[in-house]
């Protein structure tokens, strides 16, 4: 029972905080409009149906980290391997992965579809010990039942080399949170 009233919760605070954007796509939708209703439906599909509460990733953030890392989906590695979120791999089958163009000492995961994109960066999040300090932060703001958005991207500092990457996410965040 707790994990019925649990997926409710998830999804009541969903639609009651986020932009009507999320409800209703039309034929006035822009491009960015789409990424986010994309991007979000993968998510909303992912907290229901393949993890506990706890671990439920909020949708937001989920939008923002990948309107970042893909440039709002217009990204090489977006369009030729669905990556959405700069995921790397360990795979040695070249069809498996990417390489950025100027390091090619570097492999980004392919995957065959934009939630299975989304579905492997909520994998990471919740079961890769790097992330120990997100997920031990994502169950005490699940049990208050408030979600603090910068605590939790401070627990990301291993995602992105990048020092500013915490500041520009938080910026994507705050205006689908508008």
């Amino acid at each position: 029972m707790s994990h019925i009233c649990a997926t409710l919760l998830v999804l009541c605070s969903f639609f009651s905080n986020t932009p009507s954007i999320y409800l209703e796509i039309s034929n006035d939708s822009t491009e960015q409009d789409m990424f986010i209703y994309q991007i979000s439906e993968c998510a909303v599909e992912w907290n229901a149906y393949y993890t506990e509460p706890e671990k439920r990733i909020p949708i937001n953030l989920a939008v923002g980290i990948s309107a970042h890392e893909s440039g709002w989906g217009t990204s090489r590695f977006v369009l030729e391997g669905n990556n959405y979120f700069g995921i790397k791999t360990n795979s040695e089958d070249p069809d498996m992965y990417m390489t950025p163009k100027k390091n090619k000492k570097v492999k980004l995961a392919k995957y065959h579809s934009i939630c299975d994109s989304v579905f492997g960066f909520m994998d990471l999040l919740t079961e890769n010990k790097k992330y120990k300090f997100f997920r031990e932060e994502l169950t005490r703001q699940w049990f208050l039942n408030e979600i603090d958005y910068d605590k939790l991207i401070k627990t990301l500092h291993k995602y992105s080399k990048d020092k500013s990457w915490s500041i520009k996410v938080l910026k994507i965040i705050g205006q689908l949170n508008g």
